[in-house]
């Protein structure tokens, strides 16, 4: 096996620099791969296997070792595994790569756009002002103990990016790895955008805590009332099989620490030294059951929950989707039985980007905005039955016939004309030369192929920004596969929502009542004319609803808040379940 090398500085440090480095002198590297890399070697740890086995053969060097998902998975920093990775592959060379600390701090913070740094606060529970700390405290920390294990090996390299030159890299490296190609140095446009960093760094630092400003009383009936909603409608405990669980189920149980599947099979997912719960990144599928297992494990210590986490779960909504027992899922249809709503673990997760938590971005008033409205959306959805979707005909599956099928065949046909109907389709070709309704597509490359092989290229969207969607009064928000995930997005806003009822719930659908906080539209917007006519008719009216929609917002990001009620979800569940409080 050939020498290896690895990165072991942190993230923001040149490390895409670094791996450029090796890939354009054709020595094979792999950098970051969204969290893989880390998240391999941790989890190959706990479990006491060597690391990196999927890349060991074939791959030489190992940069940005880091993870720091969107969801609730620990933070990992594998770069600090160096006496593992050296015992592991005895003979590597290993460069820490350093840079002026108070630089570092500010890049991590503004760190795709400022997410990273809420993302990492939401993980590890504690203000987005304590992370300078922190990190300074990690910086240090690391430096040293590299230092210290390393001492006068030859193997160990250090290089302070702010001072070295493409030259020092070749030099340093040279022992080892011959590079005679080297990429650019970060040029005027890059330091331009650092230059910019510190405003928006200020505003970060000095915004309110999410929660900060919830009265007590109002968390608790907050927290109550999304208890209460999360129970099913109905409770049956009766052997009606596993026809309507996914391959997704899974049961945790809390007191164990164990995650098992549908057959019993202990799942890849372990339980680290801090508590929170590792999974093997090779089954990506996973994510959000490991997610909901850090969230159960956050708020009980005992219980055992049994978990469905696909986005879409039909599960107790009719007697041919009867489940055994009650299950925790992120989504339900209107009056179905034994199932227990939780947040999704994505898009609901505190801090994301998909709210709630997500501090409110720059706007105009609501009397500012343009008289106008509009939705951007991907394609997703159902084709149309006699009184609302046709569940048994997802879009994705019109997408898959169409892009694979013979042409010729019925199934092409039959989906090709289930693409064209379908519910997100149709309402954007309703309205393509609407002078008061501005609706495109902006979908995935494999809808987008799709759309274009069906002759719809026309019903795509130019890519445009949050900033240019909520510069309109009106935000549609169109119910999909599981409901109108981007409603708190949009009720986050000083626009006014009109949302599509499509008879999916999620976690936070029983707070939002319509007229109250939206804007009710039939399933398919048939009535989105008469709508739009009276909320152009009565501003004064949709201003209070946009008011009430943010204030709603504001108290769902409260983390207090958000533990009482899972908190809640939890205990119902044990009870209905047989198991006490």
């Amino acid at each position: 096996m050939p020498r290896k090398f690895f990165q072991i500085g942190f993230n923001k440090c040149g490390t895409t620099f670094i791996a450029q480095l090796f890939d354009m002198n054709n020595i094979p590297a792999v950098h970051w791969l969204e969290g893989d890399l880390a998240e391999d070697i941790a989890y190959s740890k706990l479990i006491g296997r060597p690391p990196l086995q999927k890349w060991a053969d074939d791959t030489v060097v190992f940069t940005d070792m880091e993870s720091v998902r969107y969801l609730n998975m620990p933070v990992v920093e594998a770069f600090k595994e160096y006496a593992y990775l050296d015992q592991s592959f005895p003979g590597s060379v290993f460069l820490l790569n350093t840079r002026r600390v108070e630089d570092w701090i500010i890049s991590r913070y503004m760190h795709r756009g400022g997410s990273y740094a809420r993302a990492y606060a939401q993980i590890l529970g504690v203000s987005v002002r304590d992370l300078a700390d922190i990190w300074k405290e990690e910086w240090d920390a690391h430096l040293a103990g590299c230092r210290a294990y390393f001492a006068a090996r030859p193997e160990f390299i250090e290089i302070d990016i702010d001072e070295a030159t493409p030259e020092d890299y070749r030099t340093a490296l040279s022992p080892w790895f011959d590079l005679p190609r080297c990429p650019a140095l970060p040029g005027k446009k890059v330091k331009r955008k650092r230059e910019s960093y510190l405003p928006k760094l200020e505003a970060m630092l000095t915004a309110p805590d999410p929660g900060a400003a919830v009265p007590k009383e109002r968390r608790e009936a907050i927290a109550e009332q999304l208890a209460r909603f999360a129970c099913p409608a109905r409770l049956r405990l009766e052997p009606v099989g596993f026809r309507a669980y996914s391959g997704q189920l899974a049961r945790f149980d809390a007191a164990k620490g164990e995650i098992r599947d549908r057959d019993g099979k202990l799942l890849p997912i372990r339980r680290g030294a801090g508590g929170r719960y590792h999974a093997v990144p090779a089954y990506p599928g996973i994510r959000a059951t490991i997610s909901t297992v850090n969230d159960i494990a956050e708020v009980a210590d005992h219980g055992i929950y049994h978990l469905d986490m696909r986005r879409v779960c039909l599960a107790g909504s009719t007697e041919e989707q009867g489940i055994a027992q009650p299950i925790i899922a992120p989504s339900r249809r209107n009056g179905a039985e034994n199932v227990f709503l939780w947040p999704m673990p994505w898009l609901h997760r505190l801090g994301s980007d998909g709210l709630p938590g997500m501090p409110l971005r720059h706007e105009v008033t609501f009397a500012e905005k343009t008289d106008r409205a509009i939705w951007r959306g991907g394609l997703s959805g159902y084709a149309p039955g006699p009184d609302g979707p046709d569940l048994t005909r997802p879009v994705s599956d019109a997408i898959e016939a169409v892009l694979r099928a013979q042409e010729d065949s019925s199934q092409y046909i039959n989906a090709m004309r289930d693409l064209q109907a379908s519910s997100r389709v149709a309402f954007v070709a309703a309205h393509a030369d609407s002078l008061n309704v501005d609706a495109g597509l902006r979908p995935d490359k494999r809808a987008e192929k799709a759309l274009r092989k069906a002759g719809l290229a026309s019903l795509i969207s130019p890519k445009t920004d949050d900033e240019f969607l909520f510069s309109h009064r009106y935000v549609i928000a169109l119910g999909s596969n599981a409901g109108t995930e981007d409603f708190l997005v949009a009720a986050n806003s000083q626009s006014v929502v009109l949302k599509e009822e499509d008879g999916w719930e999620l976690f936070h659908s029983g707070l939002f009542r319509p007229w109250k906080h939206y804007i009710p539209l039939q399933w398919g917007a048939a009535d989105l004319k008469e709508k739009l006519d009276w909320a152009r008719g009565n501003p004064d009216t949709c201003q209070a609803m946009s008011d009430a929609a943010r204030k709603l917002c504001e108290e769902l990001a409260d983390p207090a808040g958000r533990r009482m009620h899972l908190q809640q979800v939890l205990k119902d569940y044990r009870r209905a379940t047989g198991q006490g409080e």
